[in-house]
């Protein structure tokens, strides 16, 4: 799920964009630069989508971000990615 679909539903969840960003402790105006595509790290998309009463996703999103920056061409982080991307495979796609 991408973050522009996340901070929509989190802002759902919650009541309103102006509630999700008032509990992140961020500006609302923030959070719209997200929905246009203002670069952001894994750990925050995670944070927006725990924030928005969605654990599991945040929890898939965190498993993702760090596989992610694992190199497959480097055997031990190549084996540690795939032991994350079997770990994805324990939560429910949301």
């Amino acid at each position: 799920m991408g973050i522009k679909e996340t901070i929509e539903i989190a802002a759902k969840n919650v009541g309103s964009q102006r509630k999700l960003a008032e509990l992140l402790e961020m500006p609302e105006q923030t959070l719209s630069n997200l929905k246009n595509g203002r670069p952001h790290s894994y750990q925050l998309h995670a944070q927006i989508a725990a924030a928005g009463g969605m654990e599991e996703e945040a929890r898939r999103i965190l498993i993702e971000g760090i596989a992610d920056q694992l190199d497959e061409k480097i055997p031990h982080e190549a084996e540690a990615k795939a032991g994350f991307l079997a770990m994805l495979k324990a939560f429910p796609k949301s």
